[in-house]
């Protein structure tokens, strides 16, 4: 590791999830790697009539576990998984001394694609049902997407550079990159950042099912997400949230932290194609990937794993495909949402705590079907 400012990669020194398959580090990564599936009937909601009725909760999940009654009241369930996250996250890294002695220096970033949807929607049940005086004085602060990164700051005492993004299901892998750039620019020592999301809502899931996107396997959960298989027939929809602790090589050398993975480049493209779907050639998809690797240094035939989006819809998996196969027809793929359900914003951040998880173990979690 280089010293002083000759070193300006993001060193990942911690990991913390709230996931469908396990909550925490241990939990999580141990039952990724045993193909355990997350999938199941859906209890968040009663999907009586809905043509699809299976999801990827977070059922061990208990805010109660990560903070008091009061808070988890006042916050929206997306909110309440991010600060567990970020908890846990802190934890694995051993970090929490940054915060009490270098707070100004401790940067956050929290993702999420659509925020307290769960929320919004109960509110407008209140206006219907009860009239508008009867709403919770909380419910706007409880909606905003960045109360995930508002709540996180207040109860830990992030006094450095704060954000939230909204980019549907890239803005996880761009918090990462956007904590990424604070180390780089020797803005920030230490960079909270991930995404969070709970959208299995009454709203959300009809809407996706209006889309056409989704599985209607519904006999059998396990099996109905099948990512780059030719049975693809749309995603299961999940929730969840990932939070990684990014530190400076200072930082890292200071603390004598032991990182997972160490960060050293990004590529951002827009594909201007489609709201919902990828260019079909995969070009965006592709050419991200390129800048990735070119602003990192690293010839396309040194990677050896990608962490692939793949939802198992027809629209996505192709382009996908195309695009990862341009770069290394030989790289091990290994798409998590067979049985991690697709968090929507969160997937990035839960999708980058896996490859993490993957270059310090030295081995990479099953594509469940």
């Amino acid at each position: 590791m280089e010293n002083g400012h000759g070193d300006r990669a993001a060193y990942v020194t911690g990991v913390g999830m709230v996931s469908p398959v396990g909550v925490g580090r241990e939990a999580f990564w141990g039952s990724l790697l045993a193909g355990e599936s997350g999938m199941g009937p859906i209890t968040l909601f009663d999907p009586d009539g809905y043509g699809v009725r299976i999801a990827a909760e977070c059922s061990d999940f208990d805010p109660r576990d990560f903070m008091d009654r009061k808070a988890a009241q006042r916050t929206d369930r997306f909110a309440q998984m991010a600060l567990a996250s970020a908890k846990l996250a802190l934890d694995d890294a051993g970090a929490w001394g940054e915060l009490e002695t270098n707070s100004e220096r401790v940067g956050l970033v929290i993702g999420t694609g659509i925020g307290g949807a769960t929320s919004m929607e109960e509110t407008q049940w209140t206006i219907s049902n009860k009239g508008p005086a009867r709403v919770n004085p909380f419910a706007v602060t409880k909606i905003m997407p960045n109360a995930a990164a508002a709540h996180i700051g207040i109860q830990l005492g992030v006094r450095g550079p704060s954000t939230a993004n909204a980019l549907a299901c890239t803005c996880g892998t761009d918090s990462i990159g956007l904590g990424y750039d604070l180390i780089r620019r020797g803005d920030a020592d230490v960079v909270i950042c991930g995404a969070s999301e709970a959208t299995i809502t009454p709203v959300i899931v009809a809407g996706f099912i209006a889309m056409r996107a989704m599985s209607r396997n519904n006999e059998n959960p396990e099996a109905a997400c099948r990512p780059y298989d030719e049975g693809h027939s749309g995603f299961v929809i999940g929730e969840g949230s990932a939070i990684l602790i990014l530190e400076s090589a200072e930082s890292v050398e200071r603390r004598s932290a032991e990182p997972y993975a160490k960060i050293t480049g990004i590529g951002r493209t827009t594909d201007a194609f489609n709201v919902a779907d990828p260019d079909p050639k995969g070009r965006g998809i592709h050419a991200a990937m390129q800048l990735a690797l070119k602003s990192a240094r690293v010839e396309e035939d040194r990677v050896d794993f990608i962490s692939p989006h793949g939802t198992g819809t027809v629209a996505g998996d192709g382009p996908e495909s195309q695009a990862m196969y341009r770069i290394n027809p030989n790289a091990m793929v290994s798409a998590t949402k067979s049985t991690l359900g697709h968090s929507l914003g969160a997937t990035g951040a839960i999708e980058g705590a896996i490859c993490a998880l993957a270059v310090k173990e030295g081995t990479v979690p099953p594509c469940a079907t």
